[in-house]
């Protein structure tokens, strides 16, 4: 039997089509969980991954993920980008742009990319692509799906961490690795199953994790970070190839071998530069002295540069070739020290650390190389050892600044390896410190002489301040001073660059109104450089209290009252004790002046969520002393 179909007919049914395909019912914003839009500025609908190990030098990497994303706040969740090098190239992309009802808007090809090779880098083999996603709407949902090829080796698989940003939520997420069944790989699971759900056909396994209803993060003060709370995997081959080069990934031991393999022949000076590191260290008096001038003499001679082409992303530039260009990344750096030292009679070994605030240690039971991103210098003398950071001439000799102190670090020594910790300094010697004489005039006005005082860790916070215009100094201590109309002038700082170093900064400033006349009275704060504005009250905690850096805040400040004024009201003076630190507050008169005394101290930690109130308590009460004010009333004819 034979049916005839009309011109109409056909246009109906495909547009019939067109629609139910531009329809995306399980991305309507209508069936996302209230609870997963608490909080959140973007709700991932769904995400996939899927990498499929080919050979020890080729695999394949698919990810198909949709974003809603709920106000402006989120706009830049919506936008994608992916950084291609010599080991990944980006073989395909598209996206699609729904409404609020999941109505298809528009479709993205490849074409809609954008890319640039350009980098702070001297050199790498970058290159980025990204898509500025822009929405007529809001909500809206934008879905991915793109394919990447590895290439020339593969050191670890792709990074599963869909909830990746605060005020983002998960409702689906999975992760599959698609794996040769005969292939030996590792896995680190954080704050998620470590088993996952394994399937087999023929000679191939399937590992697959999955992730879902995972609410909103908000940020938090004193917060752990974010990679403390959020749910990731890491994982990687225990054998490999990099760039032509194999290695045993099994342990920290076997990855350690490879990377002292990578250092071979790699130490070479010619006899010219030999010589003029005999020459510059013939008249010290100790190994120390010899690190020192050596060290000082890479900071004259050579610049950091970041150059990150192929293998030497891990390997460093040889000694020789820094010593003859003048300029080096983190490793090459410190192996030309390395080298120098060699030549002087001092070993010394690369260490390998993680310079970031959200990893300071290292997984003892997880061997990769992504967990290091910088490189220093270990020298272990008789009675002292010095972690040097070659990258930054600025860094005192023998200082351990606050990117690397008190983080796990991987020490590459004779073909071998182990994990340290460094060192890290006592919260008591990280100290801020204010004094300050203030000459009060009867109209609220004041002029101010003052310094501050930055030591150990508070100097590496502050050292900026050296190199800047006296204007962009002006401003940074204006912004201490929480009193309006504050005008500085003179600004002499010195800088103590010792092991322990301190940077003082002596000032002067003025206000109109460093109090506030009303009638016959003036009202002055008792301290104007601790505002502590900075405390901001958590209604409902939702993690651990982590304290990073521990310090210790000293100010002394002498009020002289103004003619023909005396003292109507001012605070008691307050001591407070707590697990959390320590608060003293004393205010006194001596003949016609205000002697304010105040101390905190807040060591570092991590607390439970449950201790968040009483910790609260102790920076609330300082807050209170450090606001207060002085009455001080005219007297009577």
């Amino acid at each position: 039997m034979k049916y005839k179909i009309s011109i109409s007919a056909i246009v109906f049914i495909l547009s019939t089509v067109s629609i139910r395909s531009a329809n995306r019912s399980d991305l309507s914003i209508s069936s996302i969980p209230d609870s997963l839009i608490k909080s959140a500025y973007g709700v991932i609908r769904h995400e996939s991954t899927e990498f499929e190990y080919k050979s020890p030098v080729n695999g394949t990497e698919k990810r198909i993920f949709a974003i809603t994303i709920l106000d402006k706040k989120g706009k830049e969740m919506a936008d994608f980008s992916y950084t291609a090098d010599r080991f990944h190239a980006l073989k395909s992309f598209s996206a699609q742009l729904y409404n609020s009802n999941g109505v298809l808007i528009k479709k993205f090809g490849y074409s809609a990319l954008q890319n640039t090779n350009w980098s702070s880098d001297l050199a790498n083999d970058d290159k980025k692509y990204f898509f500025d996603c822009q929405s007529p709407v809001y909500p809206f949902t934008i879905e991915y799906e793109y394919e990447v090829g590895y290439k020339n080796g593969i050191l670890s698989f792709p990074f599963f961490c869909p909830q990746s940003e605060y005020n983002m939520s998960v409702m689906k997420a999975d992760f599959r690795l698609i794996l040769p069944d005969t292939l030996l790989y590792r896995q680190k699971a954080v704050n998620m199953t470590e088993k996952p759900l394994i399937t087999k056909i023929k000679n191939t396994a399937t590992y697959t994790w999955k992730i879902e209803n995972r609410s909103a993060i908000e940020t938090e003060k004193f917060s752990p970070g974010l990679l403390a709370i959020v749910p990731y995997l890491l994982s990687n081959p225990r054998h490999f190839v990099f760039d032509d080069y194999t290695g045993d990934n099994t342990d920290w031991q076997s990855l350690s071998k490879w990377l002292s393999s990578l250092l071979k022949n790699r130490d070479i000076l010619t006899d010219a530069t030999k010589n003029k590191i005999r020459e510059l260290t013939q008249n010290a008096k100790s190994d120390r002295e010899k690190v020192k001038i050596l060290y000082d003499y890479l900071g004259k001679t050579t610049r950091y540069v970041s150059i990150q082409l192929g293998i030497g992303g891990l390997q460093p530039i040889p000694a020789a070739e820094v010593c003859k260009t003048g300029f080096g990344d983190c490793k090459g750096l410190s192996n030309y020290l390395k080298a120098m030292l060699e030549v002087a009679g001092i070993k010394s070994n690369l260490i390998y650390i993680r310079y970031d605030k959200q990893r300071e240690t290292i997984f003892r039971d997880y061997s990769s190389t992504n967990q290091m991103n910088h490189a220093i210098l270990q020298v272990p003398l008789a009675n002292d050892t010095l972690w040097l950071e070659c990258t930054n001439p600025n860094v005192p000799f023998g200082f351990i600044h606050n990117g690397i102190a008190g983080h796990d670090a991987l020490v590459i020594n004779n073909n071998s390896g182990s994990i340290c910790h460094l060192p890290n300094y006592p919260d008591s010697l990280n100290i801020e410190k204010n004094r300050a004489t203030i000459t009060l005039n009867q109209d609220g006005s004041a002029k101010v002489s003052s310094q501050k005082i930055y030591r150990v860790k508070m100097y590496d916070n502050n050292d900026n301040m050296i190199g800047m215009k006296s204007t962009e100094q002006a401003d940074v201590l204006r912004e201490d001073i929480d009193l309006p109309n504050v005008t500085i002038g003179s600004i002499q700082t010195k800088e103590n660059k010792s092991a322990l170093p301190e940077l003082s900064v002596d000032f002067s400033w003025i206000t109109p109104m460093y109090g506030n006349k009303t009638g016959t009275r003036i009202f002055i704060p008792v301290n104007p450089y601790r505002s502590m504005n900075q405390w901001v009250r958590e209604s409902n905690r939702r993690h651990n209290i982590k304290v990073s850096i521990g310090y210790k805040y000293i100010d002394s400040l002498s009020i002289k009252i103004p003619v023909g004024y005396d003292i109507e009201a001012m605070p008691a003076s307050e001591k407070l004790q707590s697990k959390f630190g320590q608060f003293d507050s004393r205010i006194k008169i001596k003949d016609s002046e205000i002697l304010i005394s105040q101390q905190l101290f807040l060591p570092s930690g991590v607390y439970n969520e449950s201790d968040y109130a009483e910790f609260m308590a102790l920076l609330d009460k300082a807050s209170i002393n450090y606001r207060s004010r002085i009455i001080l009333r005219k007297k009577e004819q």
